[in-house]
C-alpha cells in the first residue's frame, strides 16, 4: 500500500522501493531504498559498479492532514568497473511545476 501512496500521493517513480515507515514527533517519515538498477556510470553509462557507501537526504513534501511528512532517501555512491569514475545518484524524484496558468 505504502509504494502505490508513495507513487499516487508524492510522484515517487521506479528506482526505488520503499522500506519502512516511521512515525517521529508529529511527522510521517517514508525510507526509500534505491534500487540496484539504478547504479549506472552517468560517464559511461555502462554497468556494473562497485557501491562505495551512501548518504540518507531528508525531502519535505506536502503534509498529509496535519501530520508534516518526510521522504528519507538513499543517495548511493558507486565507482565504475569501466571508467572508474566515483560518482553518486541523485534521487528521481518529481520536479516542480507550476500550478497556474
Amino acid at each position: 500500500m505504502s509504494q502505490s501512496l508513495l507513487y499516487h500521493a508524492f510522484g515517487v517513480r521506479e528506482g526505488y522501493e520503499y522500506q519502512k515507515t516511521d512515525y517521529v514527533e508529529g511527522r510521517v517519515e517514508f525510507h526509500l531504498k534505491a534500487k540496484p538498477e539504478l547504479l549506472q556510470c552517468p560517464e559511461c553509462g555502462q554497468g556494473p559498479v562497485n557501491r562505495r557507501g551512501q548518504r540518507w537526504r531528508r525531502i519535505r513534501t506536502v503534509p498529509i492532514g496535519l501530520k508534516e511528512v518526510v521522504l528519507v532517501v538513499e543517495v548511493p555512491r558507486g565507482q565504475c568497473l569501466q571508467c572508474g569514475r566515483v560518482f553518486t545518484i541523485s534521487p528521481l524524484l518529481p520536479q516542480p511545476m507550476r500550478t497556474t496558468p
